[in-house]
């Protein structure tokens, strides 16, 4: 069984999402079985928000195609629906993905 974690990349970032990070954080958390995992594993993600409010996976850094393939196909075109990012704005954070 393996659990994610949305987190700040930057602990001295001026905007609190902390809303947002719940969000992302229940999001990721719908399938917690990711077989496979060795290790504990932080993947840096960029997303931007659309005009209908959705979450769009710029990238990840990952090298793992399937934790690639779960993230976007997780967070692609959902509705974000904490108020703290507006359309066109982006926001880069880790995911960290436990065993």
């Amino acid at each position: 069984m393996s659990t994610a974690f949305a987190t700040d990349k930057s602990p001295n970032t001026a905007k609190n999402f902390d809303e947002t990070y719940k969000e992302l954080t229940k999001m990721l958390n719908t399938y917690p079985n990711l077989g496979g995992l060795e290790q504990d594993v932080v993947v840096k993600v960029r997303i931007a928000i659309n005009e209908n409010h959705e979450i769009v996976v710029m990238s990840t850094n990952t090298t793992n195609e399937d934790l690639n393939y779960y993230i976007k196909n997780t967070l692609n075109y959902q509705k974000l629906l904490a108020g703290e990012l507006q359309a066109g704005k982006g926001l880069v954070f880790l995911v960290k993905f436990t065993r």
